[in-house]
């Protein structure tokens, strides 16, 4: 199985996977160009690893938390690749992908994932190991904290970029073990930071 998983939640981060290992990463560590980073550097991955667009199996989106509109962009680039190649679309939480890089398998450790939320706040979520399945177990669901938070912690997993890698492993890890994936709606914690404007009144 080939799959290809983005993630905007933070910085943009594409990976290409087969069976589970990373063929190809991709990273761009800033934190406002997603619309301009994510098709070249999906083309890029997949010049690397000699990949066409239609043998891919499965696309994985990051669906955050995040601020409002870098998530967008990476979970609608995901959904119109996947549509234009006619292959399935599922979702993985981004700090997910942190974890499972952090936590050892059969080895309990609480840990915090945070990452940036803008407005001197981090979003944070808990986890204390991988499962028999070797996913992360999350014991606290992902919120928002001031950005002095991580300094009255122990165990703080700070992550300038969200590992696409690590979203395309899990998807994989729950596609062998006959598990559901999970859908693409995002995880926004909070509120966009711009809304609807106000309609002017007339005199």
């Amino acid at each position: 199985m080939i799959i290809l998983a983005l993630d905007t939640s933070a910085g943009t981060s594409i990976a290409l996977l087969r069976d589970g290992t990373p063929i190809a990463v991709r990273d761009d560590q800033n934190t406002r160009g997603h619309a301009e980073a994510v098709g070249a550097l999906v083309t890029e991955a997949l010049d690397e690893a000699d990949v066409a667009a239609e043998e891919i199996d499965l696309v994985v989106v990051g669906v955050g938390p995040g601020p409002f509109t870098g998530l967008r962009v990476g979970i609608a680039a995901g959904v119109g690749f996947a549509a234009g190649v006619g292959c399935p679309v599922v979702g993985v939480a981004s700090h997910d992908a942190v974890a499972v890089d952090a936590l050892a398998p059969a080895e309990p450790c609480p840990i915090s994932v945070a990452t940036d939320a803008r407005r001197h706040e981090v979003f944070v979520t808990e986890y204390d190991c991988l499962d028999q399945h070797g996913i992360p177990h999350e014991t606290r669901a992902a919120r928002t904290e001031p950005n002095t938070w991580p300094e009255t912690c122990e165990q703080v997993v700070m992550s300038p970029n969200v590992s696409a890698a690590g979203l395309g492993r899990i998807a994989w890890l729950r596609h062998e073990a006959g598990l559901d994936q999970r859908g693409t709606d995002p995880i926004y914690v909070r509120q966009p930071d711009v809304g609807r404007a106000k309609p002017k009144q007339v005199l």
